[in-house]
């Protein structure tokens, strides 16, 4: 696959979050799959494909910096193997020539299909406040940075028409706090809404 490892169709260019490495975040879900990571250099491919890799594709991280984690921390990554399902599968970052859609989803998802969110501070279905779940906030970035891409795409248009529901003041609110978490994570804080909206 000539060229695919500089793939980037959406142009996401944000750094790996340093707690990648150490596991440490209030996200229980993330913190639980990076600590089982770390410790055994395993974890199951739907942890690793809905959330790790769809925590890395909300925020935006340079597709390579992601690939180059998994391969370095998992036991089982051969590169012929890992390169296509983080770059084409995780990251979209082929522009679909390995999916025909981007596996984004919110914290809702990761509530319906696992109990992490029982035990975190984060609140699945806010993506404004102090509790919001920095999945459900960045989920809701996402689908507005790449409207125009997916809003008439045959699999994606129902999950992109939710975000026409949404007023804009609420949009603009999503946008602050995507912005502020990204600046935390870029800082190496943890992800934390400080905000009091």
């Amino acid at each position: 696959m000539p060229g695919f490892l500089d793939d980037n169709a959406l142009g996401a260019e944000e750094p790996l979050p340093a707690f990648f490495w150490t596991g440490d975040t209030d996200l229980a879900c993330l913190r639980d799959a990076l600590l089982q990571t770390l410790e055994l250099g395993y974890a199951h491919h739907i942890q690793r494909l809905m959330v790790l890799g769809l925590f890395a594709l909300l925020l935006g991280v340079r597709p390579r910096a992601i690939h180059e984690w998994f391969l370095a921390v998992y036991v089982d990554a051969v590169e012929w193997v890992e390169l296509p399902n983080v770059l084409g599968m995780s990251q979209y970052a082929d522009g679909g020539r390995m999916v025909s859609k981007p596996y984004a989803a919110s914290g809702k998802y990761i509530q319906r299909m696992s109990n992490h969110c029982a035990g975190c501070r984060f609140r699945p279905g806010e993506a404004t406040g102090p509790r919001a779940c920095p999945y459900t906030t960045l989920y809701w970035d996402f689908l507005a940075r790449h409207e125009t891409r997916f809003a008439r795409h045959p699999r994606t248009a129902l999950q992109w028409s939710y975000l026409g529901r949404k007023p804009p003041e609420e949009l603009a609110a999503i946008r602050r706090q995507a912005v502020e978490l990204r600046a935390a994570l870029a800082a190496g804080s943890r992800p934390e809404h400080g905000s009091k909206r």
